[in-house]
């Protein structure tokens, strides 16, 4: 029988929400069922009926509001207030990173920069989509989710490599099941010293638990993930040489700097090791070539397919062609130097042409081209904002510039006027709006890069079409971040979360596994691992000391599970849709990434009993 705590008397704490646990006739179970019915309502929307995110987040947001005010008995003015916090937060700073940094992209796409980078990754890696999967969708996807975090990955590198011939549903998934294990050191190890924020315990001890467990994960994730896209043996006997490789060079160092330095830094520094550690490789191996995976720089297939692109694309110098839809007609681009893929010569020539050519060439050309050598002003431009943004994130965090300016915001009718019952404390609702945070540098970083951008001939009007774009692309995605963000900070202010939290860790031993779980279900929620931590860091450390568990590891699994969810957040699906032309496919997306999801958590859970009963001794004292 589980040990439900009671609040202290609403008398002695007057104008105060004093959160209840078993609302619902006194059962713990059946408050947790009843809880876990917004949460239900909003995956069955997104997997089951396919409605678009924006949509379902809203519909679970309205179940939650009802059921908080109705069933928890929270004040409708602190419920309210609750979803207010919540949707601020979404804005600033989480969708302020977004925007900048899609803004930054799309300056890449319309100013012709973005054709330098795909003639670079075409050029000086084999033209084969196994190989741009593990480059693109792991290593520079960790390098971003090690700097910016907050979904942009999944928005940016799925729409390169949608841009180089992949499948847009195929682009984004990969894209999400990459976005793991690199998402507990995200954003410069924010989620880690929140964590120990939160739970007191030392952050370098929960950097090292967790470099104990997620660079396992790291180093078989390439392998799994061209299993399941090229199959046994065209993804796994034919490609394991370079996914070792790539996944080896970045397990080894996101171990080696997370025991040994902290959070800061494993995922830039191990994402920056696997990418050239990858880039090097295929420079002297290439898997057997399959036509079936050869790239090809194919415009009908990028991000300019969305409607809002036409406009934009019309102003361009160099006008994209567009393939007429028959198989048989080939792409006829000749778009001139200035802006930007004046380098790619594509020749006309039939379907057949094309099939005998590539038999002929076991290294597999790029079909009906030819890629000639970027120059060295083009292979910097290329590269340019990404390593901008590396550079300008990691001066900017360091040098704290984020603490200029810091407001503290505590928020009216919330802060300090909730109680916690569970924790016996009252609740902070404290905003900190910060001028200058991640979001601001990635839009600093920018600044250099405008003036490459006019170097190299494009006209100022660049600018306005790409921020045009960026609003188009993003404003549901934002919506759908508001949504998601206002029903995570309800669940937590009315009490629902943590009595759904208390649910799962009265189950004694077994509770390890559970463990990761909890840390799936609030990242699910809220798509960020930092939030997670907040919401449940504190309360697996209660439950391990209650248990007789190690508080390290049940912390450090907490966050370790929370990452597995980031692939199925709405926030995460919807922000990734936005660029390739799949807005309102979220659950399409869902559908493809959920089995990956559970398999994942359920494995975290694994090791950490593993760990907490056979091999103690990996835990930190």
């Amino acid at each position: 029988m589980v040990n439900v705590p009671l609040g202290p008397p609403q008398e002695t704490l007057p104008g105060i929400f004093i959160q209840q646990l078993a609302p619902i006739r006194g059962s713990l179970v059946g408050s947790f069922f009843v809880g876990l019915l917004p949460l239900l309502l909003v995956l069955v929307l997104l997997g089951v009926f396919k409605v678009p995110a924006h949509y379902a987040s809203f519909s679970g947001l309205i179940v939650c509001i009802f059921i908080a005010i109705f069933a928890w008995h929270m004040p409708a003015q602190q419920a309210f207030e609750s979803v207010g916090n919540g949707i601020v937060f979404a804005n600033w700073p989480i969708m302020w990173i977004v925007v900048n940094a899609m803004f930054i992209y799309n300056t890449t796409v319309i100013s012709g920069i973005f054709d330098y980078f795909r003639t670079w990754m075409l050029y000086y890696t084999p033209p084969d989509k196994r190989i741009i999967l593990l480059i693109i969708g792991y290593s520079f996807g960790a390098l971003l989710e090690g700097v910016a975090g907050f979904g942009t990955p999944g928005a940016i590198c799925s729409s390169l490599m949608v841009s180089l011939g992949f499948d847009p549903i195929d682009a984004l998934t990969y894209t999400l099941i990459f976005d793991t294990t690199p998402v507990a050191f995200g954003a410069l190890g924010i989620p880690v010293t929140t964590l120990a924020s939160i739970t007191g315990l030392p952050a370098m001890k929960l950097s090292a638990m967790m470099g104990r467990q997620l660079p396992l994960l790291s180093l078989f994730l390439p392998t799994y993930a061209l299993i399941f896209y090229a199959g046994f043996r065209k993804g796994f006997l034919e490609c394991w040489p370079v996914a070792l490789i790539s996944g080896a060079s970045f397990a080894i160092i996101q171990a080696i700097f997370a025991n040994l330095v902290g959070p800061e830094l494993p995922d830039l520094i191990a994402g920056l090791a696997s990418l050239f550690a990858t880039v090097i490789f295929v420079q002297f191996w290439k898997p057997k070539y399959r036509p079936e995976f050869a790239a090809s720089i194919d415009q009908s297939n990028t991000s300019a397919k969305d409607e809002e692109n036409e406009e934009t694309s019309s102003t361009n110098a160099s006008k994209n062609g567009e393939v007429a839809g028959s198989s048989e007609k080939v792409l006829d681009e000749t778009n001139n130097s200035q802006h930007g893929s004046g380098e790619i010569k594509q020749e006309i020539s039939n379907t057949e042409e094309v099939t005998q050519e590539n038999n002929n060439n076991e290294d597999g050309p790029v079909i009906g081209m030819e890629v000639v050598k970027p120059t060295l002003k083009q292979s910097i431009l290329a590269w340019s904002p990404w390593l901008l943004i590396v550079v300008v994130v990691i001066i900017w965090s360091f040098v704290k510039v984020p603490a200029y300016g810091r407001q503290l915001v505590h928020w009216p009718n919330l802060h300090q006027r909730v109680y916690i019952t569970l924790y016996q404390k009252k609740y902070d609702a404290i905003w900190t709006f910060e001028p200058l945070a991640t979001g601001t540098a990635i839009l600093i970083s920018g600044i250099p890069f405008a003036g490459l951008v006019l170097w190299n001939g494009a006209p100022p009007s660049v600018f306005w079409l790409s921020l045009k774009k960026t609003v188009n692309q993003l404003y549901l995605p934002i919506l759908t971040v508001s949504f998601i963000m206002a029903f995570s900070y309800l669940y937590n202010y009315s009490g629902i979360a943590y009595t759904i939290g208390l649910t799962l860790s009265s189950v004694g031993r077994a509770f390890p596994f559970l463990s990761a779980w909890l840390g799936w279900f609030a990242c699910f929620l809220s798509g960020s691992d930092t939030s997670a931590n907040s919401l449940f860091g504190n309360l697996q450390v209660v439950a391990a000391n209650q248990i007789g568990l190690s508080a390290i590891l049940m912390a450090s699994t907490n966050s370790s599970g929370a990452v597995t969810s980031k692939m199925i957040s709405p926030q995460n699906l919807t922000t990734g849709v936005s660029t390739i032309g799949l807005r309102g496919k979220e659950g399409v997306v869902l559908r493809r990434t959920i089995l990956h999801s559970i398999f994942m958590v359920c494995f975290i859970g694994a090791l950490a009993c593993f760990e907490q009963y056979v091999i103690p001794g990996i835990i930190p004292p």
